[in-house]
């Protein structure tokens, strides 16, 4: 019988593995030391400034991102995580979110004016950006993903959303793949990615075949890296839940300019983040 049209259809209930082998004990392997650099220092800043930050400007923020939230639910998210009490521990997409809040309030003339959406145009967005992604240490095709991102980038300002999503979603899984191999996680066996320490269970071969997979792999590498929203691998986000229908084509209702935007977010997020991981 042919199985039902399923728009809610997720890559990790169709992974090609046994339901309950994401909750086994999985290899555990010793975490590597980061040095205190870029992504640490922003957070750190950033979480300052969002403790220090005044009445108005808080509730400008707020409602900017509920406005927003019309669009794309998950701005929902980011202002909730903005709106709890000082000693709130802050999302780390939120935090980045966050440090370029405080960048437009520094570098535009009337900051209460300024689209927020704009600010992926910003010079000093991509500045940081590329400041991050240059600090990585990949080799495999590093300058090859830097001329994919910045015709990301380019679609973005040409409002060309059903282009810039597929690339950042597929830029996301593309960067954290060539980390894990940078580490020694993930081998390359001819069209295959093997998991060399076995930490995912239940895979013939140890062959990794989905995003899901390597955002275990990587949590073994760094626990952090289940902070990070783009790598988080559960039903809370609408962000990653219709990932998988966008890429094959059965969802058509959010390539917009508020997807790409948070999508940004995440994927500065992440590069801020691996910029810190040294071998």
């Amino acid at each position: 019988m042919t199985k039902p049209h399923n728009d809610r259809y997720d890559d990790f209930e169709h992974d090609d593995f046994q339901d309950d082998q994401f909750d086994r004990e999985v290899t555990r392997i010793p975490q590597h030391k980061t040095q205190k650099v870029l992504g640490k220092t922003i957070l750190e800043l950033a979480h300052q400034y969002w403790q220090d930050i005044v009445e108005a400007e808080h509730s400008l923020l707020i409602q900017s991102l509920r406005q927003l939230a019309q669009k794309e639910s998950y701005f929902d998210v980011l202002a909730d995580e903005l709106d709890q009490p000082l000693d709130a521990k802050i999302a780390n997409d939120a935090l980045n979110f966050m440090h370029f809040w405080s960048l437009i309030q520094k570098h535009e003339v009337d900051a209460a004016q300024f689209n927020l959406l704009e600010l992926i145009n910003t010079e000093y967005f991509q500045t940081e950006f590329f400041n991050a992604f240059d600090a990585l240490e990949i080799t495999e095709r590093k300058a090859q993903r830097r001329v994919i991102l910045q015709e990301a980038f380019k679609l973005y300002q040409l409002e060309c959303y059903a282009g810039c999503i597929p690339v950042i979603y597929a830029q996301l899984e593309g960067l954290l793949t060539d980390v894990l191999i940078e580490q020694g996680f993930l081998k390359q066996s001819q069209t295959k990615l093997v998991d060399v320490y076995k930490i995912v269970p239940g895979l013939k071969g140890n062959e990794i075949k989905s995003l899901w997979h390597k955002s275990k792999i990587a949590g073994e590498l760094n626990r952090y890296f289940a902070e990070l929203a783009a790598y988080k691998m559960d039903s809370s986000s609408t962000v990653t839940m219709t990932r998988h229908n966008m890429l094959h084509g059965t969802d058509v209702d959010n390539f917009n300019q508020e997807r790409s935007f948070i999508l940004f977010i995440w994927l500065f997020s992440a590069v801020s983040f691996m910029s810190t991981l040294r071998k």
